[in-house]
């Protein structure tokens, strides 16, 4: 392939020389020994993947060549070299100069180039680039489709020796890949496993980056640009910790603008640049307290015009898709925030010669305000974009100004009643501070009446509304207090809250209304918290103040399930009643909770504890002295629990608190650090002598105390502590105290300098850090709830939590169609720590599949659906860790008989379908004969034809050859005697009898005690019932259910309970016996189970043996079913008749006793004189029983040598047929293989350690079908 010329300086280096002429030369790239190992490392290290072969110009006299042309084929290189030969040769030799030569070689090639080559749009490089890492990423490390790669950087990988090669950062994965001197290097590591990320200086290089999890660490350095990896890395790491608290995947945004300037357009989607659109867009919101939902759609340098000070001042306007916003290039001197829903018209201001504005738009507002920005570089494409934005504005029915133009009267009552049924009345309340009156002094009132005065001077100069200049006066206003009549209006502009109740008008009534007939366990913490909300406040101790209370945080609860309610709201929320109506109470509530103070007030209360870590390094960089002895004295939590949660409500006076909200609100949330660095500042040396946390609480506690308001204070007292003006005490006094504005001004002067920025930054720092630890709390939780329940160790029981909550996690990365959770129910404080994680069929499957031993046949699929079927009681089709536990439980560590009831339980409903019964081919001509022929066949592939007439011959059954098991005839004829001992343990229980068809069968179960089973043990299980009359389903101890429907374990361990041997055939007795359809199901796992084990052929005999043997005995039990119930007619015709004496009626069922008919001794033990004198003759019957005897001969099973017996009576599967679970047992027991195969325990920790390493399965993709549960 012919390519444009490129210059390279070594010609030889790594290339061997094919063919060469003067001016030519094709080589070929080196591939084996060192210098194959070489070129491998070099292609890794720089990402090239250099041609086989290429064609050179050589330049006379000089060290330089050109590539002309390159392939990896050999036929495509020899064509373009012949074409050199044929055509060029002869023509080169003709000139004389050798750049000439060049020149002319250089110029030919790229007009072939141009011939052969169609002109494509050119594309971004990196673009390009990307999609290449892109493939190969996924690749190298066997990916799924669905995780996205977004981007990939070189580096050097520190383990031992430095290895250079590549780091992938994908959305899930942190991935590095190396090829050096032929040894590949390469690991995976999951964002949601990383504890730490840190960037510095290692002993060797500069700026590495180090990545910690629980078990391993990385070090990484030699990058091109380590500040934009670790940035990107602590997004990508931030976006996990996000995924694991909120069990959200990532969804990408394809709403990004296309057109960022007016000549440029992004035509490929990024994830890159979709990262970096939200990072933008995050400071963007925090910069000016915007919408959670607004997304930043460009910016541009440019000047704004001040009419206050007639300025142009220079900054940076932004634009979103609901507000323009400005912010000048000096911190804090202007900024103003622009609704698009005020905006009337937009317009730009014409360029002229003279003119003083050049490249100007001048935007004017419902509020007859005018906004002039000069200087856009990008004037037309930035009007262009406000426009189209305009023009998609939503319709609102009232706007922020129209809100905040609403008088807040008394009698305000129901807002947007029209969106409530007739049904409901409900009354909002306006701000409770204008319905009770609190008690504050004269010197008060003339303050509020002179800090109103100054507030009405800086609207009529800066403006008023959402639209107003916020400058440096106006910051000033807000340290000094803003007045109880402007604090509403106030605190929704500043934080932002107007904007979202103006795009949800009628929200909270329709709330209000869903929420009143809410019950659950929030609803009942909210009522037991009403009254302990700000009780000393008259508005709370009346019932139109509790209501209002009630209704917001019920409101809220309904609203956003995910954080529910959590104590400290109903005391943030109390207060911001009393200056606030219920409405905008509740949207600043909003507010607080989801974007002043994110994930404080969630169940497990994360932003607290992020904050605590923040506030502790905080205080290592402004308060050192104080950072040993805050770890010394366990401060911390104090600090971030009491102070952060309440906004200081809980240890501040709210008249007093409320002063540090109105900085908050209009500052953000490092309002709080700093108020607390200056509270730490101003007792540390106080601190510094505690030698106790109780010394130190009331050190805290008595500075909070003398915090005061000198505006509150009465003429007559400071506080509450009543003080004689004539005396000196009151000086005294006041020395003492410490005014609230002179601590936030301390506060602001002192600490000033930390930003939200800073803030944030820290935030995703200590996050990583307190989230995992909440993991490895819970974790420590569901181990603990299980651990009574599970026959595995705590390393065991770990890895397996560790691979659950892994699978678990990887439907939030990939699966598009998520499993819908009710997140009342999700957030249950209730609900027990096994059950927080779920698994779904797919994931099941997974797991199963890789971890049971049992796991290795082609039809393990069908078993791992029967067990999820098993587990799943509750019908919600989800399996939590305690029954996934208890399943590989009973699989891998439970004794014989455990496995074999679990075994036993897959093929009775609801494990086992009747739809999967109706797969079973039934034969057309054949009694349950046919059925033993079918099953005998089924397991010729494992025997010889010399097995299997074995076992054929063993089924073969004399019509003279029943035996009576409880009089067992041996084969020298002697017989033990059992029935007299049956007869006197147990007098009133039904005597079972099973008749064995062959000497052969006892034999074998003779043969058992050679493998450590007592033969008296097999022979009372075999002499426990066939029980004929329908019994319920049995669910032994170890499969007892909970009253939740999640299956409940033992008391003591998994196996079944030692109980004595009544109680123990009792619960036997109860088991549902199991069809022949069922049972055929049976067999085919069983078969299954046993590929790949070392005696697999064995294994296959033995159970060829033991179906053969409950064949037999199936067949044998139909029989019994049919004379137990000719036993029951003898003994009613008797009575009917009341002529036969009792002796000749036990003669009568000696007669059946003799045929193997099942005797039940409770018929002999009635009243004999009641039974002689209703008995009357047995003729009659006698002949019945005859009759049906041989009928029941007629139709035994009849197999010989091979041969089968067909009889047209029964063209179904013989659904007479069945055996019990006793029966399974004791059959399982007489093969000393299964004996050892289903005793054997199984280390789980190779099989975790394979599913970890495994290829990543495409999780999506599993079972799109949703299977029959």
């Amino acid at each position: 392939m012919w390519i444009r010329p490129q210059e390279i300086l070594l010609a030889n280096a790594l290339w061997s020389v094919e063919q060469a002429n003067p001016y030519f030369v094709l080589q070929k790239r080196k591939g084996k020994g060192l210098a194959g190992l070489l070129v491998g490392t070099l292609d890794s290290v720089l990402d090239s993947k250099a041609p086989l072969y290429r064609i050179l110009h050589r330049v006379t006299d000089a060290d330089t060549s050109y590539i002309v042309a390159i392939s990896n084929c050999k036929r495509e290189i020899t064509s373009d070299w012949q074409w050199l030969e044929i055509n060029l040769i002869n023509t080169l030799s003709t000139f004389e100069d050798a750049t000439e030569v060049t020149n002319f070689v250089k110029c030919k090639v790229e007009s072939l180039v141009a011939q052969n080559i169609p002109e494509k749009p050119k594309e971004d490089v990196d673009s390009s680039d990307l999609q290449d890492a892109n493939v190969k990423f996924h690749k190298l490390f066997s990916m799924p489709p669905e995780e996205k790669l977004v981007n990939y950087y070189s580096c050097s990988y520190w383990k031992g020796v430095p290895r250079q090669g590549w780091m992938y950062l994908s959305v899930n994965h942190i991935c590095f890949y190396s090829f050096l001197m032929g040894k590949e290097a390469k690991f995976i590591v999951r964002w949601t496993d990383v504890t730490k990320l840190e960037w510095g200086n290692n002993r060797l290089f500069p700026d590495s980056i180090r990545v910690k999890t629980r078990k391993e660490k990385f070090e990484f350095s030699l990058f091109i640009s380590s500040e934009e990896t670790f940035q990107l890395m602590e997004q990508l790491a931030n976006m996990a910790m996000n995924q694991l608290m909120s069990e959200e995947g990532f969804q990408e945004d394809r709403t990004l603008p296309t057109k960022t300037r007016k000549k440029a357009t992004v035509k490929n989607y990024s994830l890159k640049r979709d990262l970096d659109a939200r990072a933008r867009s995050e400071a963007y919101r925090c910069n000016f307290n915007l919408p959670l939902n607004e997304k930043l759609d460009g910016e541009a340098k440019c000047t704004m015009w001040t009419p206050y000070n007639k300025q142009h001042v220079w900054g940076t306007i932004y634009i979103s898709s609901g507000f323009i916003c400005f912010a000048s290039r000096v911190r804090c001197l202007v900024t103003i925030v622009i609704p698009m829903c005020e905006i009337n018209i937009v317009e730009k201001i014409e360029n002229s010669s003279n003119s003083v504005l050049p490249d100007a738009i001048l935007l004017s507002t419902r509020g007859k305000s005018n906004f002039l920005f000069a200087q856009l570089t990008e004037r037309d494409f930035m009007l262009e974009r406000i426009s189209d934005l305009l023009f998609k504005q939503p319709e609102f029915s009232r706007s922020p100004s129209q809100i905040l133009a609403i008088p807040k009267s008394p009698s305000m009552t129901t807002p947007d009643a029209d969106s409530l049924t007739p049904t409901v009345q409900v009354s909002f309340q306006p701000a409770l501070s204008t319905l009770f009156a609190h008690q504050s002094s004269t010197k008060h009132a003339e303050k509020e009446t002179e800090k109103l005065r100054l507030w009405e001077h800086h609207f009529s100069e800066y403006g008023r509304g959402v639209c107003m200049y916020r400058t440096h006066d106006l910051h000033q206003l807000i340290l000094d207090g803003i007045p109880n009549a402007l604090r509403s209006e106030i605190w929704m502009i500043y934080s932002g809250a107007i904007h979202e109740m103006t795009t949800n008008p009628k929200l909270y009534s329709t709330l209000v209304e869903k929420s009143s007939n809410m019950e659950n366990f929030m609803t009942d913490e909210i009522e037991r918290d009403l009254h302990r909300s700000l009780p000393e406040h008259p508005a709370f101790q009346s019932e139109i103040g509790i209501d209002a209370l009630r209704r917001v945080l019920t409101a809220y609860a309904f609203k956003n399930p995910n954080i529910g309610y959590c104590q400290g709201i109903n005391i943030v929320t109390s207060v911001l009643l009393l200056y606030l109506s219920e409405e905008e109470t509740f949207w600043l509530l909003t507010a607080i909770c989801e974007r002043l103070l994110p994930d404080y007030y969630n169940n497990k209360v994360v932003g607290v504890q992020v904050d605590q870590g923040v506030f502790e390094e905080l205080v290592e960089t402004y308060v050192p002295s104080m950072t040993a002895q805050m770890q010394h004295l366990s401060m911390m939590s104090l600090i971030s629990l009491s102070w952060f949660l309440t906004i200081f409500l809980s240890v501040l006076p709210f008249d007093y608190a409320v002063r540090i909200m109105d900085c908050f609100f209009y500052d953000g949330a490092k309002v709080i650090f700093q108020i607390t660095l200056a509270i730490l500042d101003a007792i540390k040396e106080d601190l510094v002598k505690c030698k106790e946390d109780g010394a130190a609480v009331q050190t805290v506690n008595s500075f909070l105390e003398s915090i005061v308001d000198h505006e509150l204070i009465s003429d007559k007292g400071v506080g509450d502590k009543k003080i004689d003006q004539d005396s000196d005490a009151k000086e005294k006094e006041l020395k003492k105290v410490l005014d609230i504005s002179e601590l936030i001004c301390q506060a602001y002067s002192k600490y000033g300098e930390i930003t939200n920025q800073d803030i944030s930054k820290l935030r995703v720092k200590h996050r990583l850090k307190v989230v995992q630890t909440l993991e490895d709390a819970t974790m420590k939780n569901v181990l603990h709830s299980v651990s009574n329940d599970a026959l595995f160790n705590g390393k065991e029981l770990e890895q397996l939590f560790s691979v659950f909550r892994e699978e678990y996690l990887s439907v939030c990365y990939w699966r598009t169609n998520q499993v819908p959770v009710d997140l009342v129910e999700k957030y249950d404080p209730l609900k027990p720590f096994y059950d927080q994680y779920r698994i779904d069929i797919d994931q099941f499957k997974i797991l199963i599949l890789s971890l049971s031993p049992w796991s290795s046949g082609q039809h393990a699929g069908v078993m791992a659906l029967r067990l999820f079927r098993l587990l799943n009681s509750n019908g919600t089709n989800l399996i939590n860790f305690r029954d996934f536990v208890w399943c590989l439980s009973i699989i891998c560590r439970s004794d014989m008989s455990d496995r074999l009831f679990l075994i036993y339980r897959l093929h009775l409903p609801p494990a086992l379908l009747n739809s999967e019964l109706d797969d079973i081919s039934s034969p057309t001509k054949s009694d349950s004969t046919d059925a033993a022929i079918d099953a005998v066949e089924f397991f010729d592939g494992v025997q010889d034809s010399s097995d299997v007439s074995e076992s054929v011959n063993a089924l073969t059954i004399h019509d003279d050859d029943d035996v009576l098991v409880g009089a067992v005839t041996s084969c020298n004829g002697d017989a033990v005697q059992l029935s007299d001992s049956i007869n006197s343990e147990s007098s009133n229980k039904q005597i079972n009898v099973v008749p064995v068809a062959d000497v052969s069968v006892i034999e074998r179960f003779s043969s058992v005690s050679d493998s450590g089973y007592p033969e008296s043990a097999i022979i009372s299980s075999i002499e426990t019932s066939v029980s004929i009359e329908p019994s319920p389903v049995y669910v032994p101890e170890s499969f007892i259910r909970s009253k939740t429907g999640s299956v409940a374990m033992p008391r003591s361990g998994l196996t079944t309970p030692q109980l004595d041997q009544d109680l123990n055939r009792d619960h036997l007795k109860s088991i549902p016996r199991m069809s022949q359809p069922q049972f055929i199901q049976m067999c085919k796992t069983l078969y299954d189970m046993f590929l790949n084990e070392p005696n697999e052929q064995q294994l296959y005999h033995a159970i060829a043996t033991v179906a053969t043997l409950l064949l037999q005995i199936g067949e044998v039990g139909k029989r019994f079913s049919r004379s137990d119930n000719l036993a029951s007619s003898v003994f009613s015709t008797c009575q009917d008749l009341g002529s036969v004496s009792f002796v000749e009626c036990q003669n009568e069922v000696k007669k059946l006793e003799d045929d193997c008919i099942t005797v039940n001794p409770s018929y002999f033990q009635n009243d004999d004189s009641k039974i002689m004198k209703e008995c009357t003759g047995q003729g009659e019957a006698g002949e019945n029983v005859d009759t049906e005897v041989q009928e029941t001969k007629r139709n035994a099973l009849h197999i010989s040598a091979g041969q089968e017996t067909i009889s047209a009576d029964n063209p179904m599967v013989d659904l007479d047929w069945s055996i019990s679970f006793e029966q399974f047992l004791a059959s399982m027991l007489t093969e000393p293989e299964l004996v050892t195969y289903f005793d054997r325990q199984f280390d789980l920790t190779p099989a975790i350690d394979q599913f970890r390493n495994r290829r990543l399965h495409r999780h999506s993709s599993l079972l799109a079908d949703t299977p029959n549960f």
